[in-house]
């Protein structure tokens, strides 16, 4: 941990990464090379390994699972729907380290969660401005998160959503997702910081004052301006709906927690 309590987690990109950053951190790897040597000797303060555009490498796999060191990894999918069969070269990582998987929400993305699933893999889902197919397959993912026996593991960002409802913690969407400037600092290629850490509150302040729909939303407190970035402009028509799901499950399971029914994920 960072000797500094609230100190922001800072995300490196390990071909840079020459001296590692004071405190905690996260590298990005992008290349087997990078990822054998991190894994192989990792430095003080790296807290895990976001892997990015390795999944179809089987041999960078057979590394992993050697556990040589226990660092967990955090598996970035690109394109789920076409990736979704090469999670299985996880099975054999995850019984020697903790393996997350993060995915975009992009059509065709329910093959690889269902899948991640299946192999108790932790997911973080990634929504980014979804589309109209996109926003059905995510109502579809929140049922089968809610309701199908495989699931085990988590599903973020549904998770702390359901958490929050609850009244259990109170992160945005932003925070859930690892994506707040203010919590999560990503350095570029040259080390230089993406986005200021008020970035957040500066977004939702410019979004309340223009009147966008986040002036008048019931989720503004949770989303905080989330779907409206990238574009300004994006209906969150869809998303409302969503929260709304998310909301009466909330409320449904603590009902049944308070009437002593028997829980299901």
């Amino acid at each position: 941990m960072s000797e500094e309590p609230n100190a922001p987690l800072v995300f490196v990109a390990a071909a840079s990464a020459e001296t590692p950053p004071r405190g905690s951190f996260v590298a990005v790897v992008r290349t087997r090379e990078d990822f054998t040597r991190w894994l192989g000797k990792p430095p003080p303060g790296l807290e895990w390994l976001e892997v990015e555009g390795l999944l179809g490498d089987p041999d960078a796999w057979a590394v992993a699972a050697q556990g040589a060191s226990a660092i967990p990894l955090d598996v970035v999918m690109s394109n789920p729907a076409t990736e979704f069969s090469d999670l299985y070269r996880l099975v054999d990582v995850h019984m020697v380290r903790d393996v997350r998987v993060t995915m975009p929400a992009t059509p065709g993305f329910m093959k690889a969660l269902r899948l991640a699933a299946a192999l108790q893999l932790p997911v973080r889902l990634l929504p980014g401005q979804p589309s109209a197919e996109s926003l059905s397959e995510l109502h579809a993912a929140a049922d089968f998160y809610l309701h199908d026996s495989v699931v085990e593991a988590p599903v973020e960002f549904f998770h702390s959503f359901l958490a929050a409802a609850q009244g259990v913690i109170s992160p945005t969407l932003w925070e859930i997702l690892e994506q707040d400037p203010a919590i999560f600092v990503r350095l570029d290629i040259d080390a230089r910081v993406r986005r200021s850490s008020d970035f957040v509150t500066t977004h939702l302040r410019q979004l309340v004052g223009q009147n966008a729909e986040c002036a008048t939303c019931h989720w503004q407190a949770q989303c905080a301006g989330y779907f409206k970035q990238p574009d300004p402009t994006y209906s969150c028509h869809g998303v409302k709906e969503l929260f709304a799901y998310l909301q009466t499950a909330a409320e449904e399971i603590a009902h049944d927690l308070v009437s002593g029914v028997p829980v299901t994920s």
